[in-house]
């Protein structure tokens, strides 16, 4: 029961963030959802070059139960904003769409849903290795052109990207 979990995920994190706030910790970031139907792992599996869309709504159902549990605290706190929450579901689909754009532009450039570092077969993963010490992985010509590391991980060049998109709403943690 998928809707389920989910709400007394967000029920326990509402919980979870009450309890910060009452130790004194005056702002909060909060991480919504990143699109999930846009790991790589899933692209693997599917046999995709796209985001899964399906999938995203279970990202987009999640982050709608946890702007709401957080929106209510916010609304007892006194003059600002206890929780800040950290958009990732749009920043990541941004970030992903311009690398796509850009691919089309630049046919060189790699797909931004495909990870870097990948195992050679379906049970392999990044860092697998045989008996004797043999790679079982292989890694993308440029690492640092790529968005994901491997099925599941954003690379440092894809965080910068997500970090580039949400740094309006990180200065709010400061103010």
């Amino acid at each position: 029961d998928l809707p389920g979990f989910m709400e007394s995920l967000v029920k326990q994190m509402s919980v979870n963030l009450k309890r910060i706030h009452s130790l004194g910790i005056k702002k909060v970031a909060v991480g919504l959802l990143q699109p999930i139907g846009c790991f790589p792992v899933l692209n693997v599996i599917f046999c995709r070059t796209n985001c899964i869309g399906l999938l995203n709504v279970i990202s987009k159902d999640h982050n709608k139960m946890l702007l709401k549990a957080v929106q209510e605290p916010n609304k007892e706190a006194a003059v600002k904003s206890v929780f800040i929450t950290l958009d990732l579901y749009n920043s990541f689909l941004s970030a992903i769409e311009t690398m796509q754009k850009k691919r089309a532009e630049k046919s060189t450039l790699m797909n931004p849903l495909q990870p870097c570092c990948e195992g050679n077969k379906l049970e392999d993963s990044c860092g697998s290795v045989d008996d004797e010490g043999s790679k079982k992985y292989s890694l993308c010509e440029n690492p640092k052109l790529s968005f994901f590391w491997d099925t599941l991980h954003p690379s440092q060049n894809g965080w910068f990207a997500v970090y580039t998109i949400l740094q309006s709403t990180l200065g709010q943690l400061i103010t």
